[in-house]
């Protein structure tokens, strides 16, 4: 009813100041017929745009293309916060193969990289081990429970991390970390990337279009370009 009731002197409100202004406008401030239109055409132009967006853009953004607009563009990217490539395993503290997960860890064989999926779909609580899943250190510490971890330990070698709670142990493997104001990674960036490959790619098809509609009319006689 209170819905209803502010509705109804909402619209009371609106009436009678059209009202008044109406009463006191000049006539000449009140014709809207060229701003009417105006914004007619543009609406119109606009949903052409749009359906002509929907039917032709090509949204197919290839790794190549992400990664010459990034080599073209690197220098332009810019990181506002630290960020981490790390591998981690989340184990119950009486894990079978403790020393095994730690081995497979910080191992780069391959064969010890399969084990260690294996071991890990079987025994972990949960773990990731893909790489190029970058983290801030904010959501980090919310995912791990590391107190800090700093660009220097990382120069310093210091890439393998375990801690323990009440209930789990962590094993941790920082692959790589990129500081504050340094160049992002290409996979950091990448939605980035594709939304302004895209981007760029719909002002060239509306750009095409309008030469197009242009050039048909021209041809046409029905415009002259002087």
């Amino acid at each position: 009813l209170t819905t209803v009731r502010n509705f109804i002197q909402n619209w009371v409100d609106r009436e009678l100041i059209v009202k008044k202004a109406e009463q006191n406008l000049p006539d000449e401030l009140q014709d809207f017929s060229d701003r009417i239109e105006e914004y007619r055409n543009s609406l119109i132009i606009f949903e052409y745009e749009k359906m002509l967006v929907r039917q032709e853009l090509d949204t197919n953004v290839s790794l190549e293309a992400i990664q010459e607009y990034y080599e073209a563009q690197k220098n332009n990217f810019k990181l506002e916060e630290d960020i981490l490539d790390l591998q981690y395993l989340v184990l119950h503290p009486d894990s079978p193969a403790m020393n095994k997960f730690r081995q497979y860890l910080r191992s780069d064989d391959t064969s010890e990289k399969d084990s260690l999926a294996l071991y890990s779909s079987k025994y972990a609580v949960s773990f990731n081990l893909l790489r190029g899943q970058w983290l801030n250190l904010e959501d980090t510490y919310e995912l791990l429970p590391i107190e800090e971890y700093s660009y220097q330990q990382y120069l310093q070698n210091n890439r393998y991390l375990e801690v323990q709670d009440s209930e789990f142990v962590y094993l941790i493997r920082v692959i790589d970390f990129k500081p504050a104001d340094s160049i992002p990674p290409v996979g950091f960036v990448e939605d980035e990337i594709k939304k302004n490959i895209l981007n760029r790619r719909k002002n060239e098809l509306i750009k095409s279009m309008r030469q197009g509609v242009l050039q048909d009319a021209v041809e046409a006689n029905q415009v002259e370009i002087f």
